[in-house]
């Protein structure tokens, strides 16, 4: 990471997790799916919230399995296991969590010291230490320990996957974390490019503009804590290979937006634009690709 700035801001975050114990809890899920086992998990991440989420495994499985952190996107939860069975068909594991706030099991219960807003990404704009990006990018952070201490996951087999706020969380991530990830995996990703998503009002950080409107005095702190969570000033960082989708009448998270993160990644790389559609992008038909992919790279490990 060569900015001392953003070193400094994910150490002290490091130390902040690691004070806070995990105490992770795992329950079977009533009824149990027919053809997967699933899990419900819970957890304490930054501030002492507990995070709620699944753990999916394959039936069938042996010996330590490949395992797919599935991110969710913006203003979504999980609704039922089997949105996820995709990965324990193929023999992964899935973790998955509800982010903070966003209609699903994990509150926002922590005070915010500057802005707080309806929407979740409205809270906290003034410092990066404060703002609503920092909490949740800290709790798929803490998501990796939790990889750590179910036996039946394969650490070394490590995928990250997600669509929008989640495409440009698992970058984030990927670009963060200081452990062997085999693949991220994003569709029409968010948090690239922030200062230009701010100005064109673009998806979640339209509530941000709002704020400045309001706030034009506080210009300059927000576009700082903002950047901190910037993908493009992570990509450089990031050591493995990148599989990635943007489509070309995207208004929620501009494909444009996104090239300032993908040319500055330097690992293997590849960038599928689906042409005429909007934020869906490539839908199912992304997922069936993304799905043959992860079984060619586990089976090149084994």
């Amino acid at each position: 990471m060569n900015n001392p700035e953003r070193e400094r801001f994910w150490t002290a975050t490091a130390a902040q997790l690691a004070a806070v114990p995990l105490e992770l809890e795992i329950r079977p899920t009533t009824p149990q799916p027919v053809k997967f086992k699933s899990f419900s998990i819970s957890f304490n991440s930054l501030y002492h919230e507990r995070i709620h989420g699944l753990l999916l495994l394959p039936v069938t499985a042996r010996s330590k399995v490949p395992v797919v952190l599935d991110i969710l996107g913006y203003m979504t939860h999980i609704q039922h296991a089997e949105e996820f069975a995709r990965w324990p068909k193929i023999g992964c594991g899935c973790l998955v969590i509800d982010n903070r706030g966003q209609g699903g099991q994990t509150a926002d219960s922590a005070p915010y010291l500057s802005t707080m807003a309806d929407q979740p990404m409205g809270r906290g704009l003034l410092t990066a230490a404060d703002s609503y990006m920092h909490r949740i990018t800290a709790d798929q952070l803490r998501l990796l320990e939790v990889v750590d201490q179910i036996p039946e996951l394969d650490r070394e087999q490590l995928f990250l996957h997600g669509n929008s706020q989640g495409g440009g969380l698992a970058l984030l991530v990927n670009g963060i974390c200081r452990r062997p990830i085999r693949a991220a995996l994003v569709n029409v990703p968010s948090h690239s490019n922030i200062p230009q998503r701010i100005k064109k009002r673009t998806g979640s950080y339209g509530v941000v503009a709002d704020f400045l409107q309001q706030h034009p005095e506080e210009r300059a702190a927000v576009l700082a804590a903002m950047a901190m969570f910037d993908t493009k000033y992570y990509a450089a960082d990031i050591a493995n290979p990148v599989f990635a989708s943007a489509a070309s009448k995207d208004r929620v998270c501009p494909a444009k937006d996104f090239f300032a993160t993908y040319q500055r990644l330097t690992v293997p790389k590849r960038l599928t634009v689906y042409w005429g559609k909007g934020h869906e992008g490539g839908g199912s038909r992304q997922l069936v690709r993304e799905i043959a992919l992860v079984q060619q790279l586990t089976k090149e490990l084994n």
